[in-house]
């Protein structure tokens, strides 16, 4: 079967075919030229010293649009079957096929650098499209795209066979909580301690932790470090997995170590039975920060689901379905979550905790934070303490050093910082003489015994679809979020007093978890809104909530909790709490009135967000106007002026916010955009106010408004339709030349310059 040779991203689009070099039939070697193919490009005229503006200053510079001509060369060896461009033809962007070449291998399985078929080295562009790692162990085992599509195939075949689906599994805080304090190991010998009985069922191991040396270190081999880890499974985890291993082939993925994970997975699996060999770790991952169901399954994800704690790390994928963190060692958090994005600490952070008893759990819970907080801070401390004393030695950029980057070795000091922490600072202890006598650590989590139920159920609907013959439906990226998005469908939310001030709400983790099930949370209150949650019913939120709409229901973060582990929309009545002092008359009046001031400055942005918008498009079709043809390019030597070329360090481009009920739901779930640059928005419980949304309604009552607002949207848009469709009719040619530096906002340009251009293009 031949191969195509694809355009690759780094040639300078759009490009034009000169000459065909290689014809049909003959024997191509890698790198032998293919083609030749030209390009055009702007170059500054160098102007004489004497040339001025007239008052002393220099002029400003031209440019000249240049021809040039480059060759390309062929990718892999093999006889050239057929051309799918020729002579003239213009090639606009990337992907597409250029030829196709029979080769006498295409290398699909490479290990360690060898071809496994043909014996040949093989670099990476030497395999087809891609150089995927698939193997949980061996990352010297890679395989092309056309290799991982049918061995995804294969897969899909064998599972459906065994009517099964694949269940990816996170460890810690998912199905397990581990710590390093020794106090844990104390209370486990101590009958007579509180929390003996709750840790009759924690097991333990130790694992030797190799000494941080400095990049370069040549001296004498230093002693390894013994560490014990405490671990306590997850309630109910026993019979969550005799109910999901008929169901679920189960992988684990980790960003624990390997040697961690292997010793979890004999606790876990001890005779290997769910898990085998299929158990992914930090050390194979390919990435310190973030994981990918691409790493086990780049080409079809259709059938397969993951549990845990973490979203962020998931970048929030559909796949996904988010557990509560089993925190069983309070005030202990994710020994392994050093390696991950920060979270920010919070009361939501901890799940279900605190309905039943509400004062003594507020008090505990304020004491975990604190401790947590504390414990993150010593960590921090320790850390800049070891990179002081290794930064002597470590180099000054960023290139490996004996396979280790900088930034992994900040990981592993981090890391090893906070076992080291853990075990002089003994949270444990501090938290249980708050305790006094009492029991600390309680062991009623009920997530998993919910959790059986919801994964048993998706694999009915999954199999109850494909035997119906709904071949397309039955997708877990499609299935999964239609089934969560039932529970929370038409809420509107509302936090109260539970996301610190200063977060991005579009970044917070409970707005983008309850998104997933269909919420919609705003930052205040409007005629929307359906539910404010609060633990706190004397928030000035939860206050005017019931004045200004009585429907509106108060309700504590455990109803949210109960929901998203149910996955059913949970009657709110024993959950709702009690307004005992209302908004005044007064203040709901006020309330009323800065809803109507905050609709009429949406309102305002949103007609200068069109306009301006408008005013884009209208540039930026005048300027296509004259880049139709190929003529003009060809011309030599021709001036144009600085002032028209694009400045792209000047302009930003602007966000469009989401004003129509500034909400934000499952569809606006970030994807990895840099989203702090946009407005925050705080978790306030008083009155907003914004200065920017002020200024301009200033400028909309008549102020000084920007130059593009004084145009005629309407006369323009005219103008522009039919310019567009004047082009059309001279141009019949479907070939276009694009240079992407003559576009871009000319903010220096006047109406009458902008009028004189569109009536020049409609003349031509």
């Amino acid at each position: 079967m031949a191969t195509p040779v694809i355009a690759p991203e780094s040639l300078p689009y759009p490009i034009t075919i000169d000459q065909l070099i290689a014809p049909i039939g003959s024997t191509v070697k890698k790198g032998q030229r293919l083609f030749a193919y030209k390009f055009w490009y702007m170059v500054e005229i160098a102007s004489s010293p004497d040339e001025n503006d007239g008052n002393g200053g220099a002029q400003h510079s031209k440019k000249t649009v240049r021809e040039s001509i480059e060759f390309f060369e062929s990718p892999f060896e093999g006889d050239l079957v057929s051309w799918e461009v020729d002579r003239g033809d213009e090639v606009a962007s990337a992907r597409q096929v250029i030829c196709e070449i029979m080769r006498p291998c295409n290398h699909d399985v490479v290990y360690g650098g060898l071809c496994t078929m043909c014996g040949k080295e093989v670099d990476e562009n030497d395999q087809m499209e891609a150089n995927l790692a698939i193997s949980h162990t061996d990352t010297n085992l890679k395989v092309s795209r056309k290799e991982a599509e049918d061995m995804e195939h294969f897969l899909k075949q064998r599972l459906r066979q065994s009517k099964k689906l694949v269940l990816v599994v996170d460890l810690d805080q998912t199905v397990i909580h581990c710590g390093v304090d020794p106090t844990i190991g104390e209370w486990k010998k101590d009958p007579s301690n509180p929390n003996y009985e709750t840790l009759k069922d924690v097991q333990m191991f130790s694992l030797e932790e190799e000494p941080i040396v400095p990049p370069m270190y040549m001296g004498p081999r230093l002693p390894e470090r013994k560490c014990w880890y405490f671990v306590k499974v997850r309630p109910g985890l026993r019979e969550f997995f005799a109910q999901l291993a008929p169901l679920y082939e189960m992988h684990i993925y980790t960003m624990a170590t390997r040697t961690y994970a292997l010793e979890i997975a004999k606790i876990i699996d001890p005779d290997g039975s769910l898990f085998g060999d299929r158990i992914l770790s930090r050390d194979e991952n390919g990435s310190l920060t973030q994981k990918s169901l691409e790493r086990l399954f780049p080409t079809d994800q259709s059938m397969v689901i993951v549990i845990d704690d973490r979203g962020d790390v998931w970048n929030w994928c559909p796949n996904l379905i988010k557990v509560v963190p089993y925190n069983f060692f309070v005030g202990v958090g994710d020994i392994n979550s050093n390696f991950l994005p920060r979270q920010q600490s919070g009361l939501l952070q901890l799940g279900r905790r605190t309905h039943k008893k509400p004062q003594e759990s507020d008090e505990l819970l304020t004491d975990i934070m604190d401790t947590e907080k504390r414990l993150q801070e010593k960590i921090d401390e320790e850390v800049k303490r070891q990179e002081e004393k290794l930064s002597h030695q470590l180099t000054t950029n960023d290139e490996p050093v004996q396979g280790e980057s900088k930034e992994q070795l900040t990981k592993k000091l981090e890391y090893s910082a906070s076992l080291e922490v853990q075990q002089q600072n003994r949270p444990l202890a501090t938290l249980q003489k708050h305790m006094h006598n009492q029991r600390l650590l309680v062991d009623d989590d009920d997530e998993l015994y919910y959790l059986k139920d919801t994964l048993a159920k998706i694999h009915r609907k999954y199999y109850k679809l494909l035997d119906e013959g709904n071949e397309n439906s039955a997708d877990i990226q499609s299935l999964v979020p239609t089934m969560k998005g039932q529970v929370f469908k038409d809420c509107y939310f509302v936090f109260s007093g539970l996301i610190p001030l200063g977060t991005n709400i579009r970044r917070a983790d409970i707005v983008l978890w309850t998104g997933m099930f269909g919420a919609i949370t705003s930052s205040e209150i409007d005629e929307n809104t359906t539910h404010v949650i609060t633990k706190t019913p004397g928030t000035y939120k939860a206050r005017i909530a019931k004045g200004f709409n009585e429907n509106v229901k108060v309700v504590h973060p455990d109803w949210v909790f109960e929901c998203l582990v149910t996955w059913t929309h949970v009657d709110e009545k024993p959950y709702e709490l009690i307004i005992q002092d209302p908004a005044t008359e007064e203040e709901i009046q006020d309330f009323k009135r800065k809803i109507e001031q905050r609709h009429l400055i949406e309102e305002q942005r949103r007609e200068q967000f069109e306009s301006e918008a408008l005013m884009k498009t209208a540039q930026d079709s005048t300027l296509n106007l004259f880049a139709g043809g190929t003529s003009w390019l060809n011309d030599e030597d021709e001036e144009i002026s600085e002032d028209e070329e694009d400045d792209n360090d000047d302009e930003e481009e602007e966000e469009e916010e989401d004003v129509a009920d500034g909400g934000y739901g499952a569809n606006d779930i970030p994807d990895g955009g840099n989203e702090d640059n946009r407005n925050k928005e705080n978790d306030s419980d008083r009155a907003p106010t914004n200065q920017q949304d002020q200024q301009d309604q200033k400028q909309d009552q008549g102020g000084e408004k920007p130059q593009e607002q004084t145009k005629d949207p309407e006369s323009l848009k005219r103008a522009l339709q039919n310019s567009d469709s004047q082009s059309s009719e001279d141009q019949p040619s479907q070939k276009k030349v694009h240079l992407e530096n003559s576009k871009g906002n000319r903010e220096d340009d006047s109406e009458s310059d902008l009028e004189e251009e569109l009536l020049n293009a409609l003349d031509a």
